[in-house]
């Protein structure tokens, strides 16, 4: 939650090189993939020499003592996010680089690490635990300078044309379809260059594009578990005094919080949602929500009738629940559908002494929570 809070929201609109410093600097980044006990094979730290004084001396343990010999140490180079910076942050998978850049990096990266990190220390540079000597990565050649290193290689990277096609993909498929037009990208990596990787910059290119706005990418990407649940309780304003009931929805629905196991996240693509047990869940959710069956979680049916009353008539209940709920966008198919329901006694509710009686308005209400539209953004 730090991560996500204190390293990528901030700089979620900046340049990406910002984004990428931070990320490799965040503490959770550095313990996740093993980078702060990365150690250059041929560092002081793993060659056994003591630390020196600042005027060059020996740094003996004992005053009276003569420097200890060198000893070598077992901490090794680690290529864990020396491989997942090119293949999952920057070039992609395909983005041109081999096994021997990946061991560059690793050396480059050398000496980031943790201070105290079980006491919630943060990102420092080890000199001793660095790599000594050039590098060599995409064939540029990096020249010995410590921490500068591993800044000169993020800088390299974030102006690298196919982090440029890498990110712009990612955010188009985020907000457009899941499978963007390649001159909507084309025309999000030329403004990726031509400002230095300015991703406020980037979208604003993206929304002001024609694919953007085509008919076709309407209602084009499928909520994710998260963002139907959440989604819901904003359009039904619900009350939410426990959020725990909406959490095991998430988990019912396979989308746990903070749960996803690969570096990748979650799919924002709907082929890893869309499915006959999925789409029940996600209606059986709908009317648990609307029904009041969430312990902690109530809804206010005058709240989805915009505060108004609930009319007797089913049809005009509907049509109200419909614009505001789905602002009045809704497909003849998806409105016939309920509409056939409304004879069902459990929802127009009408008695034989009560012909009056307000219908169920939970129930059509969760129907429409439910319904394709609602389930696309």
């Amino acid at each position: 939650t730090s991560y996500e809070r204190d390293v990528i929201r901030p700089h979620a609109l900046g340049k990406f090189e910002n984004l990428l410093v931070a990320t490799a600097q965040s503490p959770a980044m550095l313990f996740y993939l093993d980078n702060w006990l990365s150690v250059g094979p041929d560092s002081d730290f793993a060659m056994g020499i003591p630390k020196r004084r600042p005027n060059g001396a020996w740094q003996p343990r004992y005053p009276q003592r003569p420097p200890p010999r060198p000893k070598a140490n077992r901490a090794g180079l680690n290529e864990n996010y020396g491989r997942e910076l090119m293949e999952l942050h920057t070039l992609s998978v395909n983005g041109g680089y081999t096994q021997h850049d990946v061991t560059e990096v690793a050396k480059v990266f050398t000496g980031w690490t943790l201070k105290e990190p079980r006491e919630g220390g943060g990102f420092y540079f080890d000199e001793r635990k660095h790599e000594p000597g050039p590098k060599v990565v995409l064939g540029h050649r990096i020249k010995p300078k410590g921490e500068k290193e591993g800044l000169e290689l993020l800088h390299l990277l974030a102006r690298n044309p196919s982090t440029a096609k890498f990110v712009c993909s990612k955010l188009a498929v985020r907000f457009v379809s899941d499978d963007p037009p390649p001159a909507l990208v084309d025309r999000m990596v030329k403004t990726f260059l031509k400002k230095d990787g300015d991703i406020r910059e980037v979208l604003k290119t993206m929304i002001d594009s024609p694919e953007f706005w085509a008919t076709d990418a309407y209602r084009a990407k499928v909520k994710t578990p998260l963002e139907f649940v959440v989604s819901a309780v904003r359009a039904s304003g619900a009350d939410v005094s426990n959020a725990m009931p909406l959490v095991r929805q998430l988990q019912t629905m396979g989308m746990p919080i903070y749960g996803a196991q690969p570096p990748t996240g979650y799919s924002m693509k709907a082929d890893a949602w869309v499915n006959s047990s999925a789409l029940l869940e996600r209606m059986n959710f709908a009317l648990s929500l609307t029904g009041d069956r969430l312990k902690g979680v109530q809804v206010d049916d005058g709240g989805m009738l915009g505060n108004a009353p609930v009319p007797a008539d089913p049809q005009q209940t509907l049509a109200m629940l419909e614009n505001t709920l789905l602002a009045g966008d809704v497909s003849k198919q998806t409105h016939d559908t309920i509409a056939t329901r409304l004879q069902d006694p459990r929802i127009s509710q009408r008695a034989l002494d009560d012909p009056a009686r307000p219908p169920n308005v939970g129930i059509i209400s969760g129907l429409l929570l439910g319904s394709p539209e609602f389930q696309r953004k």
